[in-house]
């Protein structure tokens, strides 16, 4: 029985837990997460550095209305920049630390940029960690 116990357990944990064990399924998550208006696990699929940015941006735009405004860090990256919805994904390069993906959208193709942290793929986001330089 406490065998049994401690499958169903770890089956359960295994349900709630996102996928993020390749770079193409990380996005996917993050896609789904976005969609799903599931803020919080779509900011735990970005990259530590890009959800430090979002998160001090959502500050300063609160302490610059002087209160008026308390945006969401989610509601600050889907104003802009927005992550390209994908029709069709593939693996340009991945080293095993990091990766980039070729995402179609609408005929076009982008590029998205992943790093392995703590064992799971994040997701860049450029505009925000272009200024995180110092």
């Amino acid at each position: 029985m406490p065998r049994l116990l401690a499958l169903l357990l770890l089956a359960a944990a295994g349900c709630h837990r996102f996928p993020d064990d390749t770079p193409v399924e990380a996005y996917r998550s993050l896609l789904s997460a976005v969609q799903r208006d599931e803020d919080a696990r779509a900011l735990a699929l970005l990259t530590e550095r890009s959800r430090s940015a979002l998160t001090a941006r959502a500050e300063e735009l609160a302490r610059a209305s002087g209160g008026a405004l308390h945006p969401a860090p989610m509601d600050l990256l889907l104003a802009d920049p927005r992550p390209p919805a994908a029709t069709q994904l593939s693996v340009r390069s991945d080293d095993g630390r990091t990766a980039v993906l070729a995402v179609t959208s609408h005929g076009s193709v982008e590029e998205v940029r992943l790093v392995r942290e703590a064992g799971h793929w994040r997701v860049v986001v450029p505009a925000l960690e272009k200024s995180g330089d110092g």
